[in-house]
């Protein structure tokens, strides 16, 4: 795997962290550095942990499906890559429900939401213990700075001009990994 798929890779986990920040600045009235500090590392933290567990979850039944690893890495990554676009597609529909409503103000629980955005990377983090000589410290270590910077961004992006990426973000880190899991297949018949 290379770097370029590595770091792009990185930037479409971080996206649904982006989203989310970008959610939680709109909710932060007067923003200091310890809303950012506090958002950007609970999200890299957990976009960096959760490839390592499912990299040694995968590490340990890899013996059993190492034949089958090119097509699962691929279809993983096909099926997170949709999954993160109709999330978005859900995330947009209620985004529409909460301006329509009166009870907009209400406060998420930034440890569920850095869980929850994490998920997807648990799978990748699955898909990785079917790559030969792949340095996980040094994947983990790429993909936990740039969802730390990343929703940092979002936080202040999310507080300084409102919701107009929101989702969209999540269109995009979806797309990159459905293309990034295309290209893995593809070269499975090439």
């Amino acid at each position: 795997m290379s770097s370029l798929q590595i770091f792009l890779i990185s930037i479409g986990l971080a996206m649904d962290a982006f989203a989310v920040s970008l959610s939680e600045g709109l909710t932060i009235r007067q923003i200091h550095p310890k809303h950012i500090l506090k958002i950007a590392l609970t999200f890299g933290l957990f976009q960096a942990i959760m490839p390592f567990v499912g990299w040694s979850l995968g590490a340990i039944f890899s013996d059993k499906i190492i034949a089958y690893g090119n097509y699962i890495g691929g279809i993983l990554l096909l099926c997170i890559g949709f999954k993160m676009i109709f999330d978005a597609f859900e995330e947009q529909k209620c985004d529409e429900d909460i301006k329509n409503s009166d009870d907009s103000e209400t406060k998420s629980n930034i440890l569920l939401l850095g869980i929850a955005t994490s998920i997807d990377a648990l799978a990748i983090g699955f898909s990785f213990s079917f790559v030969q000589n792949l340095n996980i410290i040094s994947i983990i270590i790429e993909i936990g700075l740039i969802t730390f910077i990343i929703s940092g961004m979002g936080v202040y992006i999310g507080n300084k001009f409102g919701n107009i990426l929101g989702y969209k973000a999540t269109y995009f880190g979806g797309g990159l990994l459905i293309l990034i899991g295309f290209k893995t297949l593809l070269l499975e018949f090439i």
